[in-house]
């Protein structure tokens, strides 16, 4: 598996970073198993993701979001689902300021 850091948000807006570099997939878990139910579940439509890292890197700007408690993210599917207390659109913008344009699923 190849496990790397990002040196920078912006090597996104043009694609990923590590583009025919990798070819990590990343498994979607059950994410209500593990989690309170009680709070609130979105999901979005990622755009962009195309390895691992970029996995991590929309995960980890998500759980930086005020009210988010869980996120996980299918890269298959380009998925990203989140529990907490948020406004979908404090999501969407987070994604947009590291470039993964998401949209909210309803």
């Amino acid at each position: 598996m190849n496990t790397h850091k990002t040196p920078s948000a912006n090597l996104h807006r043009g694609g990923c970073c590590c583009v025919g570099k990798s070819s990590v997939s990343a498994e979607a878990r059950d994410i209500r198993s593990v989690s309170d139910t009680s709070l609130p579940l979105h999901r979005l439509q990622v755009q962009g993701a195309s390895c691992g890292g970029c996995v991590k890197s929309i995960e980890q700007t998500l759980k930086s979001v005020a009210g988010v408690s869980e996120v996980s993210m299918d890269l298959v599917t380009g998925i990203a689902s989140v529990i907490g207390v948020v406004e979908p659109k404090n999501l969407t913008d987070a994604l947009d300021r590291v470039g993964f344009p998401a949209t909210l699923i309803r």
